[in-house]
């Protein structure tokens, strides 16, 4: 057996889980094995779309999909764990969306590469996560990396560059109906263990920025709270940004100054200015926060974090009031019970909140604002939030098996 191993400690116990369900369902050993982690984005919210500056790390929960050549040619026999459901693509037919909409997430990557001239083989495929879905951590994009890391071992091919996050977001793009930009994909792809990954949404490059975990934590607080506007609204704001770079014959929001904004102000309704303004001002503290981060100046990092989501909340208009809810419990805890900062992360609408905190505190702040939010909510009928401690992990990893 060969692998790639970022961090076996974490990945080894749901890797033995998939090819102990998929030699129950399949009475076979799988050939190979895929795995692609979630995401969550420290901060350079709602940017990546506008070729701006992002700071993701990928975190230690995962996808995870067993393969094994099938004997019936030109068929994927595919099963969710998850979704408990299963489908079948016929390779000979042409691929298209379908439903239910999360196998689009798998067909719109096996077109990619159909489309692309790979030929591939009939293939059994088993998936399972252990991603929460819905929560902003980017199971979506982990589905469709750990697909890809699948065909291309069946197929013998190997996708050089960034054609893999590419082929993934395209099929995002095309399949799911999403118009996301390229971070997801580009972490789940290429993070690196215990860093975090300054990525250039314009020139696609990629700086790995050492995270302290000795002094410091991650935090992610699940709401399981999904609002139904979030992919129309999405959407929205992506046209919103979009427009206003037309209006000024620019390639980008990238290129967007401030005296450029001012001058067509007034061209543009409101929620386009805010959502230009928000932009302008993310690029800026993004690249605050990783220096803050450099210089060890948690507090000063953390602020952007608030402002961040400030932003978000007020500017974009991409929370909700369960997001702010968190948010302000976080900054009520304050730096004597640890806490640095705290934002939403992912599309909004819902999904999850980051909170950056000291490391021996952290799992008191967890329980805190999860404590705290859930005695409010009783009475709300809402979903009850629950969280963990992230760690900064690796990106995809794939396990071919030498069988006899």
């Amino acid at each position: 057996m060969t692998a790639d191993s970022p961090d076996e400690s974490t990945v080894a116990c749901g890797r033995d889980a998939v090819i102990s369900k998929f030699r129950k369902r399949f009475n076979c050993h799988p050939d190979f094995v895929s795995i692609a982690p979630g995401r969550v984005n420290l901060i350079g919210g709602h940017v990546d779309y506008n070729a701006g500056l992002v700071l993701p790390v990928a975190v230690d929960c995962h996808t995870f999909v067993a393969g094994a050549k099938n004997d019936e040619a030109g068929v994927l026999a595919i099963h969710s764990i998850r979704e408990n459901e299963s489908f079948v693509i016929d390779l000979a037919c042409p691929v298209v969306p379908a439903q239910p909409n999360w196998t689009n997430y798998v067909r719109g990557v096996v077109h990619g590469f159909l489309t692309r001239g790979i030929e591939l083989p009939g293939l059994k495929i088993l998936i399972d996560s252990t991603i929460p879905s819905g929560s902003g951590l980017s199971s979506s994009a982990s589905l469709e990396v750990a697909v890809a890391g699948i065909l291309e071992l069946a197929g013998g091919v190997v996708l050089e560059g960034n054609e893999k996050p590419r082929l993934c977001q395209l099929a995002e793009h095309q399949f799911a109906n999403v118009p996301c930009g390229i971070m997801d994909q580009f972490t789940v792809t290429f993070a690196q263990p215990g860093c975090m990954m300054l990525l250039d949404c314009r020139n696609e490059s990629i700086e790995h920025v050492p995270f302290n975990h000795d002094q410091l934590a991650v935090a992610v607080i699940n709401t399981h709270v999904r609002h139904e506007l979030s992919e129309g609204e999405y959407a929205s704001r992506r046209q919103r940004c979009e427009t206003v770079s037309k209006t000024l014959g620019l390639e980008s929001l990238r290129d967007l100054t401030w005296s450029m904004l001012d001058r067509v102000s007034d061209q543009l309704d409101e929620l386009s200015v805010s959502c230009a303004e928000h932009v302008l001002r993310e690029n800026e503290r993004t690249l605050a926060f990783v220096q803050y981060m450099k210089n060890e100046e948690w507090a000063r990092a953390g602020e952007m974090l608030y402002q961040s989501h400030t932003s978000l909340s007020e500017k974009f208009q991409v929370s909700c009031a369960e997001l702010d809810e968190l948010v302000e419990s976080a900054r009520k805890l304050g730096r004597e019970r640890g806490v640095l900062g705290a934002r939403m992360t992912g599309a909004g609408f819902g999904g999850s909140v980051i909170v950056l905190v000291e490391r021996e505190k952290a799992s008191d702040v967890v329980s805190g604002i999860v404590e705290t939010y859930n005695e409010i909510g009783a009475a709300l009928s809402r979903p009850r939030a629950s969280g963990f401690i992230a760690e900064p992990t690796g990106g995809a990893q794939v396990i071919k098996f030498d069988i006899d």
